[in-house]
């Protein structure tokens, strides 16, 4: 059984829908004025590389290079940085966390130079100014400097004191094993105790009685708290998938995916509780559903799908009962059917637009319901069931909040499990912003089929200088069972 408006429209391609979610990407050079000054940055440096090679420090050409130096710096600081920085990582360029695939090829001499001289970081602060400039270009043009140490000092003896240069790169310190081991043991946990919390819900529920509250917004406060502290910690729980207990699991991931949403919609910390408190029972009107009809395998009869329709009507009434201080769980409940454009259930006779927590939970609710395994069905794999939610849009689901929830969760989310173009298997460690199609995955199993003793990371965004092009791509995403993997988690 499913809500999901699929209909008979072609699904977008992955780079389709890169492409229309773009704009909500949380990359900070995601505009296209934005990414515009990135670019010029780093052309101004490979300029003034070039020109302080080429001639002595008086020629007009360097003085030129330096002042479009300066003025290039100040135009990504205008954006709101305080500083900025240049990176290298395996020889592809970046502004920040934001991959230039071009620039890395065009500037090849550049990231060359860079890093025989020890330098993998250039980090410009908000005061940089002609003398700074003079110093960089005078350090790109010697070839005295051949190590970091050596770089440092040359700067240091001339005053710069508003450019920095680093030997290593802070884009490679999630690939240095599991940093946050104790976050993410704890956002473990956190969601052991929800599946807890939930059970004695359903438990109290089914007997008639008035639940406690209090564990479930103890629960929203942990996972917010955690959410805060390490995003991808608490994101990642939503590869938990588990078939015997998947009413609870659902709920907890709903929750997640909803909190995350949350984040991402710039929603203040009182509105996210509510909302994360919502997710957790929007559904528990499925308790009055017999689970002979909730779980049945075949095509539900007119009677069988007026009995499950009733779900949403019935949780409010549940929540009402309970007389709740926050009312959004009971409207979420009666709500999170409707669609977009209320063509959903139940009928309420006089339109009136879906409030926006019933939006976000009625969108998580059909992402993770696609992508776990139920006995009536397979599930669907991450990226076709975000292309199902994409076709949605306008539609069952809102058209920001999709492309939002999109952007947030990858083309390929966290725990995807995916077949490179080197026919190596792997699983999706985190997102890049800047790029949703090229994802930093986990190697498992080379192409022979040998499984890895150590996980190699891979940031599929690096460019291959030779060709232009991405070094390793994603064939296509398949079940995790497919690949022989039990528990997606432990890999994130």
């Amino acid at each position: 059984m499913s809500d999901s408006d699929t209909g008979p429209d072609r699904l977008e391609t992955p780079e389709e829908m890169a492409a229309a979610t773009s704009a909500a990407s949380r990359s900070p050079f995601s505009s296209a004025k934005r990414l515009a000054r990135a670019k010029e940055l780093v052309r101004a440096i490979a300029v003034a590389a070039t020109n302080a090679a080429l001639y002595p420090a008086t020629h007009p050409s360097v003085a030129q290079s330096m002042d479009d130096l300066v003025a290039a710096v100040g135009g990504v600081i205008e954006l709101g940085f305080e500083d900025v920085t240049v990176n290298i990582y395996k020889a592809t360029l970046f502004v920040e966390d934001h991959v230039l695939p071009e620039e890395s090829t065009t500037y090849g001499k550049l990231v060359d130079d860079l890093l025989a001289r020890g330098i993998s970081a250039i980090t410009f602060s908000e005061d940089f100014a002609r003398n700074d400039a003079e110093a960089f270009v005078a350090l790109m043009g010697t070839d005295g400097v051949k190590d970091i140490t050596t770089a440092l000092s040359f700067l240091d003896q001339r005053g710069a004191t508003n450019v920095a240069v680093a030997e290593t790169t802070t884009l490679a310190d999630e690939d240095r094993g599991e940093a946050n081991k104790e976050t993410r043991d704890k956002a473990r946990k956190q969601y052991e105790t929800g599946v807890t919390a939930m059970r004695d819900v359903e438990t109290q529920v089914k007997l008639g009685k008035v639940f406690e509250i209090g564990p479930l917004q103890s629960l929203v406060n942990g996972l917010l708290e955690t959410l805060f502290r390490d995003p991808a910690a608490v994101l990642g729980l939503t590869a938990i998938k588990s078939h015997d207990d998947y009413t609870l699991n659902h709920s907890i991931n709903v929750c997640i995916l909803s909190l995350s949403l949350g984040t991402t919609l710039g929603l203040d910390e009182e509105s996210l509780k509510s909302l994360g408190l919502s997710a957790l029972l929007y559904d528990l009107g499925k308790v009055r559903i017999p689970e002979d009809i909730l779980n049945k395998e075949g095509p539900l009869t007119a009677d069988e799908w007026q009995i499950v329709k009733s779900h949403a009507a019935e949780g409010a009434d549940l929540l009402k009962r309970i007389q709740l201080m926050d009312q959004m769980p009971m409207i979420v409940a009666y709500e999170h059917h409707q669609r977009h454009d209320l063509k959903g259930y139940p009928d309420i006779g006089e339109p009136q637009e879906q409030h926006l927590f019933s939006k976000v939970v009625a969108l998580c609710d059909a992402y993770d319901a696609m992508t776990t395994s139920r006995p009536f069905r397979r599930e669907i794999r991450p990226d076709k069931a975000l292309a199902v939610l994409m076709q949605g849009r306008g539609k069952a689901y809102d058209p920001s909040i999709t492309k939002g929830f999109v952007a947030m969760l990858g083309i390929y989310p966290m725990g995807a499990v995916v077949k490179l173009s080197d026919a190596s298997t792997a699983v999706v460690f985190r997102v890049n912003r800047d790029d949703l199609l090229c994802p930093r995955v986990k190697v498992l199993i080379d192409a022979e089929g040998r499984w890895a003793d150590e996980p190699a990371i891979l940031d599929l965004r690096i460019i291959d200088r030779g060709t232009g092009s991405h070094s390793i791509t994603i064939s296509e995403c398949i079940p995790a069972a497919d690949a022989g993997i039990d528990d997606v988690w432990e890999y994130l």
